[in-house]
């Protein structure tokens, strides 16, 4: 159970000994265990430890979504020790560990050992072959025993609630926008959901009871961070544009004047093709009052369409690439008193405009990261069930037939497992998709459960 004694270690020496262990296993990696930057780091290390199994058994260096944690309880880190997270990150993930547990008798020769089995398995096939070394009183542990350490499923709920929350502080206080701490967010969701895709496009159907509370820039920044992995883009690419969905859609209504009346259409033109919303933002060193709100959304391409042409476009890859899930989540979750459309509704109505107000392909990038029943869809069933639409089938001649999680059997009567419509010979499909806020229905919950 995680104590206050606990969590003050994890301020005090989580971040001296997390940075003691990447520098050792970094200066390892490139010279030998005898090198002397390797003997000076393990004793520093050796010291730290010695210090603190004075009082204890042993000292729990724990790496979960990206998250360090020290005896179960999370560090408090600054903007400083964001790259030894993401060493220790790397480094533990390459290896399948996530936990290194120092325990008493701890000698020199024992952390020597540590190192030259991270010296032996970090370039052998199997890497992973380390958690069978003997090591003494270091322990290396593939599965947490600790109650207190967050898996990637709660990583990913943390840090969208938080991304929300940030946003809303954002719109509600008027307070100066710290780009870099909106990207560190993001950049914890990336790395929680690599294999979790589906959750993530799930969290975005949570309800919502605050029209400006953020979470449609929440819900639009984590939509095209997924359509920038899916089209390979790389990670510092994925954060921008996610950064761009984040800020998009602020500001917007914050002045009755249209931006063309604001500055010439020229200069707009310019600010729109240079580069997405980011860039303006970090221009920004004073609060976001109306008219400067205005400006940045001007800036932002999304929200304009070209100056000319018969068809209205956004201008530029990333209003393009925005103006879909925009647009999906502005169907799914409209401003009151206006309902909601079901997402695959929205999604075909989106699919009717393609190639007229959107890009065709974005539009099947689009549906190839939510699918053509998005993930979070409460539909009916065949043979009178209802259910969650869990995933998006691989299979895109399979993309009605997703795997669906039964909530509820034919007779209203309760029920909780679920079905693969892509298998063969499964008869059971979707005839009808439903309002989860008609049917009292929360669905988040059901894909999290």
């Amino acid at each position: 159970m995680e104590t206050e004694s606990n969590r003050d270690d994890a301020t005090r020496v989580g971040p001296r000994l997390m940075g003691l262990v990447v520098r050792c296993l970094n200066t390892v990696s490139l010279h030998d265990v005898d090198n002397a930057g390797v003997k000076e780091g393990l004793e520093e290390l050796g010291a730290l430890l010695d210090a603190e199994l004075r009082g204890q058994k042993s000292v729990e260096l724990q790496c979960v979504g990206g998250i360090p944690f020290l005896n179960g309880a999370r560090m408090k880190l600054g903007e400083e020790h964001l790259e030894m997270a993401v060493s220790l990150r790397r480094y533990l993930e390459h290896l399948q560990v996530q936990e290194i547990s120092f325990g008493a008798g701890l000698r020199r020769e024992h952390l020597r050992a540590f190192l030259l089995a991270f010296q032996k398995h970090r370039r052998a096939q199997k890497p992973q072959a380390i958690l069978n070394e003997k090591l003494g009183p270091i322990r290396l542990r593939e599965v947490l025993s600790s109650h207190n350490v967050l898996t990637p499923r709660e990583v990913m709920l943390r840090y969208y609630a938080r991304l929300v929350v940030l946003l809303k502080h954002v719109i509600t206080s008027q307070a100066p926008v710290r780009v870099e701490r909106f990207r560190r967010v993001l950049l914890r969701l990336a790395e929680a959901s690599v294999g979790h895709e589906a959750l993530l496009v799930g969290l975005t159907r949570f309800r919502r009871t605050d029209v400006d509370g953020g979470q449609h820039g929440a819900a639009v920044a984590v939509l095209s961070l997924l359509m920038a992995r899916r089209m390979g883009m790389s990670r510092a690419q994925q954060l921008d544009l996610a950064l761009s969905g984040l800020f998009h859609d602020l500001g917007r209504g914050a002045s009755t004047l249209p931006p063309e009346q604001e500055f010439d259409r020229t200069s707009h033109e310019l600010l729109a093709r240079r580069g997405p919303l980011k860039t303006a933002l970090r221009l920004l060193q004073r609060p976001l009052d109306a008219s400067r709100l205005e400006r940045v959304v001007a800036a932002h391409d999304c929200l304009q369409p070209a100056w000319s042409g018969p068809v209205q476009r956004p201008v530029g890859l990333a209003g393009r690439l925005l103006a879909v899930p925009c647009a999906f989540d502005l169907l799914t979750f409209p401003a009151p008193p206006h309902p909601g459309l079901a997402p695959d509704t929205a999604l075909r109505l989106i699919t009717h405009r393609a190639g007229t107000r959107f890009d065709a392909r974005v539009v099947r990038l689009f549906t190839s990261v939510a699918g053509f029943y998005p993930v979070g869809t409460l539909v009916r069933l065949s043979g009178g069930q209802l259910g969650v639409v869990m995933d998006v089938p691989s299979d895109a001649a399979q993309a009605t037939r997703p795997r669906v999680r039964v909530i509820q059997g034919a007779g209203r009567t309760k029920a909780d497992y679920v079905v693969d419509l892509a298998e063969p010979g499964q008869r059971l499909n979707i005839v009808a998709s439903l309002d989860s806020t008609e049917s009292d229905f929360n669905v988040p919950h059901f894909l999290f459960a």
